[in-house]
C-alpha cells in the first residue's frame, strides 16, 4: 500500500479561454473540474496504474465531501480528517492561443492544533501497512512549516521510505529529517538555495550537497528537459521523447506517483525514474490533471532514455 498525504487538497477547475485578458468578460470554451492538489493527483495516478493507494489529509465543507466522493469512485482508500471551513478551490485559466496560464488559488481552511492531533492518529495507523509514503504540496493555514519534518520523523521507526515533494520553507525544514527521496522542480530547487540554477553543473552541485546532508535520492524535475536523479556515488539523467502535450499541469505529481510505485516494488532507481518519466508524459496527454493511461505508460517507458552522468 502506498500512502499519499494531502494536507491541503483542492477542487480544481480549469478554464480554457483563448486570448484571455484581465478586466474583460470571456465565455469559457472548455472546463475541467476534478479533485485536485498534489497529494490527490499522486493517489489518482497510482490507482489508475492498478496499484493500491491510501489518501489521507484534511477536508472541509461541501467541496471536501465532493472531493472525497470523486476519489472513492476509482477505488482509492481515504482517511480524511473533517475540519471547519471549506476545502479550497483552485481556478486555472489556460490560454492556448498565447501559450500561458493564470492561476487563482484559494487559501483553504485553517487547521487547528486539535485537527493536527487527529490527523497524526490517522497517519500513524497508515504507517503500519505502508510501503511508501508520499508527502507533497504546500501546507494549509495553521500548519507549521516543520510539519512535514515531523511526519518524516514519525515514519522512521516503521522503516517506511518517504518521498518529499514540496517547496519553500516546507522543503527546507523537511530536508532536516532526511527523507529517502526529495523531488522539487527546478524553480523550487533554485528557491531552496536562493540562487537561479542555470546549468547542469550548478544543479549537480546542489543535488550533491543534499545527498551529503543524508538524503539518499535527490531528484529534480525539469519539464520537457526530463529530470536528474542524484545519489551519493552516482547520478543519472532521464531524457524524454517529444510528445504532443495537451496539458502539462500535474505531470510532476504523476512523476512522483511513478517513482513511488517503483520504490514500493523495490525497483532500482533507474527503473523507478523510467516509470516516473513515463507517467509524467502520459499525464501531459490529457486535459484532466493527474490522469494517465496504464497501457500508454508501458509503451512510453520503453521510449525513455537514461543517461549516466557519473
Amino acid at each position: 500500500m502506498i500512502t499519499s498525504v494531502a494536507l491541503n487538497p483542492a477542487l480544481d477547475k480549469i478554464y480554457f479561454v483563448d486570448n484571455f485578458e484581465p478586466g474583460k468578460m470571456f465565455r469559457v470554451q472548455d472546463m475541467v473540474k476534478s479533485a485536485g492538489g498534489k497529494g490527490v493527483n499522486v493517489a489518482r495516478v497510482v490507482r489508475m496504474m492498478g496499484e493500491s493507494v491510501r489518501l489521507i489529509g484534511f477536508k472541509g465543507g461541501e467541496a471536501g465531501n465532493w472531493l472525497e466522493s470523486e476519489i472513492k469512485k476509482i477505488g482509492i482508500c481515504t482517511g480524511f480528517v473533517e475540519v471547519s471551513g471549506e476545502t479550497r478551490t483552485n481556478n486555472n485559466i489556460i490560454d492556448r492561443a498565447r501559450d500561458n496560464e493564470t492561476e487563482v488559488l484559494e487559501p483553504g481552511p485553517f487547521i487547528s492544533g486539535e485537527d493536527m492531533e487527529r490527523f497524526m492518529t490517522v497517519y500513524k495507523e497508515a504507517l503500519a501497512d505502508s510501503k511508501v509514503v508520499v508527502l507533497s504540496g504546500g501546507l494549509p493555514q495553521g500548519v507549521p512549516a516543520n510539519y512535514y519534518k515531523t511526519l518524516i520523523e514519525e515514519a522512521k521507526p516503521f522503516d517506511v521510505p518517504v518521498i518529499l515533494d514540496t517547496g519553500g520553507e516546507a522543503l527546507s525544514e523537511g530536508i532536516k529529517a532526511k527523507p529517502h527521496v526529495i523531488k522539487p522542480n527546478l524553480r523550487e530547487l533554485s528557491n531552496l538555495v536562493k540562487k537561479e540554477l542555470r546549468d547542469t553543473e550548478e544543479i549537480l552541485e546542489v543535488l550533491g550537497k543534499i545527498n551529503d546532508e543524508g538524503i539518499d535520492i535527490a531528484m529534480v524535475s525539469m519539464g520537457d528537459k526530463g529530470a536528474i536523479l542524484s545519489m551519493k556515488d552516482s547520478c543519472i539523467r532521464v531524457k524524454v521523447p517529444h510528445i504532443d502535450a495537451v496539458n502539462t499541469i500535474g505531470s510532476g505529481d504523476a512523476m512522483v506517483a511513478g517513482f513511488a510505485m517503483g520504490l514500493a516494488k523495490k525497483k532500482p532507481p533507474k527503473e523507478c525514474l523510467k516509470l516516473a518519466a513515463a507517467c509524467g508524459m502520459s499525464n501531459a496527454r490529457f486535459l484532466e490533471i493527474g490522469v494517465v493511461n496504464k497501457n500508454e505508460v508501458e509503451v512510453l517507458k520503453d521510449r525513455v532514455e537514461i543517461e549516466k552522468i557519473f
